[in-house]
């Protein structure tokens, strides 16, 4: 029941802003606006399940986070602040550049393309805050029940919706601006869509290389001599093994 109703506000939040733009009549600026405060409010519910969990079932990971690849055994700064000061000052600078180019389009003519609908945006944006509290207050009885990975993950996938899709968008609102083919945008939303459910499939992490991967990579130059592209693959798995072991110990003020 937590993962159909999960994936019915996943639909939902898109739905909106998707809505907007091919049956609302909404313009480029608008969607963005209703697109940006998507962001920002799921960075918030994200960051509030980060807290609940660390609450209910602290985990090293919260309070000395490991990084995939990283060199460190510990961070000094804890899971939520690290999530909070990247997403944050991502958003924050989004706004502004986001405020920047639709000052700019709307003093070059172009005010049909970057016009803002506050009315509308009020109104999606309450859509989709009423969406992604449900999808917060459904995961919140569960929340002592998961796994550190399940909250690194859910945040992971939180940042690169808003450093790969908004970036997208911008890129596809210029990319409209230049050739005063407002379809082009449209082309851009779709392709937000689609992104933003495929975060909901399952992600594939084999424990072994593939076989025609490992036969095309031992192919081609090895920059560490005498190694096997699959060996290799191993012992990346092992390290990101220990590593997600080791973030899920359990926590006690005292321990260090």
């Amino acid at each position: 029941m937590r993962r159909t109703i999960n994936l019915l506000t996943l639909l939902v939040v898109n739905a909106v802003p998707a809505a907007g733009w091919f049956v609302g009549g909404w313009s480029a600026g608008t969607t963005l606006v209703v697109y940006w405060f998507e962001t920002l409010a799921a960075c918030v519910f994200v960051s509030a399940r980060i807290a609940a969990h660390q609450r209910m079932s602290p985990r090293r990971g919260h309070v000395r986070y490991q990084a995939p690849k990283s060199s460190k055994q510990r961070s000094q700064s804890s899971f939520l602040q690290g999530f909070l000061v990247t997403s944050l000052v991502f958003c924050a600078a989004h706004g502004l550049f986001l405020g920047v180019i639709l000052f700019m389009l709307d003093h070059n003519g172009q005010g049909d393309l970057a016009g803002v609908d506050w009315r509308s945006v009020k109104l999606g944006s309450l859509y989709v805050l009423i969406a992604l509290a449900i999808d917060f207050v459904v995961d919140l009885p569960g929340l002592r029940r998961w796994s550190f990975w399940q909250i690194e993950g859910t945040a992971n996938r939180s940042l690169g919706r808003v450093a790969v899709v908004h970036l997208t968008l911008v890129f596809g609102m210029f990319g409209a601006a230049i050739t005063d083919a407002s379809a082009l945008f449209g082309v851009f939303v779709v392709l937000k869509t689609l992104y933003a459910l495929s975060t909901a499939l399952p992600q594939w992490e084999p424990a072994t290389a593939p076989d025609w991967l490992s036969r095309v990579m031992n192919r081609l130059p090895n920059v560490h001599p005498g190694q096997r592209f699959e060996d290799m693959w191993a012992k990346d798995c092992a390290d990101e093994a220990e590593r997600r072991e080791r973030n899920e110990q359990p926590w006690t003020g005292a321990r260090r």
